[in-house]
């Protein structure tokens, strides 16, 4: 009996670590071109490591659009990848607190873990300065920019 369920957990152990790893082991490729309606650049931050697994570089850039929007702009950006990650802006350099009390503007998935991304913003209220690649299934923090 007892063998019976150390193989059942072990099934158990062993499915989680083949979904949840291959998470470590893959990227998602994504290049998409800089847009020509650009006015000009606001700001720009580079992304951080928060620990030895959650890793993140690249620029992060806001742009000006003429249409009264702005743009959020990756560039050479990449993140350890992940099970549900999000783009968020935040008021605080220390983003942690704001995703856990709901005060952040979502921007949507992330489009993907390596390369040049763009992520168009309608009504940017003053403040938000802080870009966070954020894991909502799991409440992680994966890296964040500060825009300066």
């Amino acid at each position: 009996m007892l063998k019976k369920v150390l193989i059942a957990i072990g099934v158990v152990v062993a499915g989680f670590a083949v979904y949840y790893g291959h998470f470590l082991f893959t990227k998602k490729v994504v290049d998409e071109s800089m847009p020509t309606e650009l006015t000009e650049e606001v700001k720009r931050g580079a992304f951080n490591e928060i620990d030895f697994i959650h890793k993140g570089k690249g620029t992060a850039l806001l742009y000006n659009i003429p249409n009264g929007k702005k743009l959020l702009r990756f560039e050479d950006f990449e993140v350890t990848n992940g099970p549900d990650l999000y783009v968020y802006l935040s008021k605080k350099e220390d983003p942690k607190e704001d995703i856990e009390k709901g005060d952040f503007i979502s921007l949507g998935r992330l489009k993907g873990t390596v390369g040049n991304q763009n992520y168009e913003i309608e009504n940017l209220p003053e403040g938000y300065k802080t870009v966070i690649i954020w894991c909502k299934q799991f409440s992680v923090l994966f890296s964040f920019a500060v825009l300066q």
